[in-house]
């Protein structure tokens, strides 16, 4: 910032005393009042902007460590979503296999109960998957909350913000789980039939 000099008036020293009007002292005095007032403005201005400055920088280390933490948990579910498909890759293959046992009516039994143990294994293997995958969600979104929490404290107006934005994410995520759900349920029904 250059430094700025605001001009002086003053009594011009080849002026005798007797010949300044008295209005030229009175608005030598105002001047130096207005410009007084004008300099504190400035400077409660420049402490307000360095305050929204930090502020913004602030958020801005909240949205890395919340977009860090956000990559982090999608890569996790990604490797739960491919124990997921192994599974039911799994669960195919099983059922492949009861549908040949029956054709073969000595060891179809014997191949059955195999089977069905097998996907019984592979049934507990795809709720140990859920359920690591639900404590996984739970992480994640626990350390995220308490990361905003944590950083926003003296921030409760963007902070709404960003809550509500999780909010929606948690709803929007609900939703997806409840479509996918029914859409199964839609398919083991026809299966069935």
């Amino acid at each position: 910032m250059s430094n700025f000099e605001w001009p002086k008036f003053g009594r011009n020293k080849k002026t005798p005393k007797e010949t300044t009007p008295e209005w030229v002292f009175e608005l030598e005095k105002q001047f130096a009042e207005d410009t007084a007032k004008f300099k504190a403005h400035i400077n409660k201005l420049k402490d307000e902007l360095n305050k929204i400055n930090v502020g913004i920088k602030s958020t801005n280390e909240i949205l890395k460590s919340s977009n860090a933490l956000m990559a982090s948990a999608t890569e996790r579910m990604a490797s739960a979503n491919a124990q997921m498909a192994s599974a039911n890759a799994q669960m195919a293959s099983a059922r492949e296999c009861i549908a040949s046992c029956s054709t073969k009516i000595e060891s179809a039994g014997l191949k059955k109960k195999l089977a069905l143990k097998e996907m019984n294994e592979i049934q507990t293997k795809i709720n140990k998957t859920k359920a690591y995958r639900e404590e996984t969600d739970k992480y994640w979104n626990d350390l995220i909350n308490k990361e905003i929490e944590k950083q926003c404290t003296s921030r409760q107006d963007r902070c709404s913000n960003i809550i509500t934005l999780n909010s929606s994410m948690k709803r929007l995520n609900n939703n997806n789980d409840h479509n996918h759900k029914h859409t199964q349920t839609k398919k083991n029904k026809k299966k069935l039939s």
